[in-house]
């Protein structure tokens, strides 16, 4: 059964770990038991006012892995990675590029598990969901949302084993590697033909068109 939470994140890109509410975004989610979870965001101090896609692996009181999607032309996908502390989840957060991951700074998320959730809250949430996923999400999105989906149960597993430090075997590693090495290599060969049009556009613009970063 699904469960409804509330994510909250602040981030501060001189990694001092001092948070305020103007860097800061928020949203919903929903997460099966296996630790997927699927939501959607805002950043209320953010010129663009839509809804974001989050979605990533939550293991609660451990750890927390949160993808973090616009639309290309407004912000680079972001990446969120969270160990468990007083506060909330804390570790670093960076952008998702032409070579992997590019840091940022650090970041906090706050998860809070609804209780007494009416049906009418999920019918609401799955419906800004599929509204982003049908309406909005571009194709670099959709296709690294759905590389994600496909090694859902990997991701899950390997996220939760590297926390508590459980070793894989080489026959486990040797399969996972293969199972992933093909939806890596998709999501470089996608951000990288995304990324050589927004540059062609910025050219053409004859200006500097900087990222709202964490926007």
């Amino acid at each position: 059964m699904k469960k409804l939470i509330d994510i909250k994140g602040y981030w501060d890109m001189s990694g001092d770990f001092r948070f305020n509410d103007n860097d800061m975004w928020e949203g919903k989610a929903l997460l099966d038991e296996d630790g997927w979870f699927e939501g959607v965001a805002v950043d209320p101090n953010s010129s663009y006012g839509k809804d974001r896609l989050i979605f990533g692996i939550y293991h609660p009181d451990k750890i927390i892995e949160l993808y973090k999607f616009t639309p290309i032309d407004v912000s680079s996908p972001f990446l969120f990675h969270g160990m468990k502390l007083n506060k909330g989840y804390d570790g670093p957060f960076a952008t998702i590029g032409l070579f992997g991951t590019n840091p940022c700074g650090v970041s906090r998320i706050v998860v809070e598990e609804k209780e007494a959730v009416k049906d009418n809250d999920i019918l609401e949430l799955e419906t800004r969901i599929n509204n982003y996923k049908q309406n909005t999400m571009d194709d670099v999105g959709k296709q690294f949302y759905e590389n994600s989906l496909a090694i859902r149960n990997i991701l899950c597993e390997v996220i939760l084993r590297n926390y508590e430090g459980r070793l894989f075997t080489e026959e486990e590693t040797i399969k996972i590697d293969g199972e992933v090495e093909p939806v890596n290599n998709r999501v470089i060969d996608a951000t990288a033909n995304e990324a050589a049009k927004r540059f062609v556009r910025q050219l053409t613009r004859h200006e500097e068109t900087d990222d709202e970063l964490p926007f």
